[in-house]
């Protein structure tokens, strides 16, 4: 997954708003599943899903600068991620964007982006 392909997705959602709007849902079904629910548990899930999309946009080039915690800072304090957890993460997205009218290439530009964090945050 390239940064241009990455660029290219979040200009297609048309704005930051709609990137918020799609991050808020997103968070807020992960929030509700019995999996990962608990990690979302007292969090301000506006604050993460506005987080996420600066650092989306940062990432994707679309932004200069992100004064926001890196995915490593952001897992901090946190119970341990497993790989299971991790799946399950993206299998929430996929669903969320699919939701969203996505197409399959868009989802997968998406889903390859957050995979390049796995080492990141699951832990051994």
């Amino acid at each position: 997954m390239s940064k241009a392909q990455l660029k290219s997705l979040l200009t297609k959602i048309d704005g930051e708003e709609k990137l918020k709007k799609v991050l808020r849902s997103f968070y807020q079904e992960m929030s509700q599943d019995v999996l990962v629910g608990f990690f979302f548990s007292g969090k301000d899930l506006n604050a993460i899903a506005h987080q996420q999309a600066q650092f989306l946009l940062f990432a994707a080039g679309l932004k200069s600068t992100y004064l926001g915690k890196t995915p490593t800072h952001a897992h901090l304090g946190l119970p341990p991620i497993s790989k299971g957890q991790f799946d399950r993460r993206l299998e929430i997205l996929k669903q969320v964007l699919e939701k969203y009218g996505f197409e399959p290439h868009e989802i997968q530009t998406w889903t390859h982006f957050e995979e390049a964090f796995r080492n990141t945050v699951v832990s051994p």
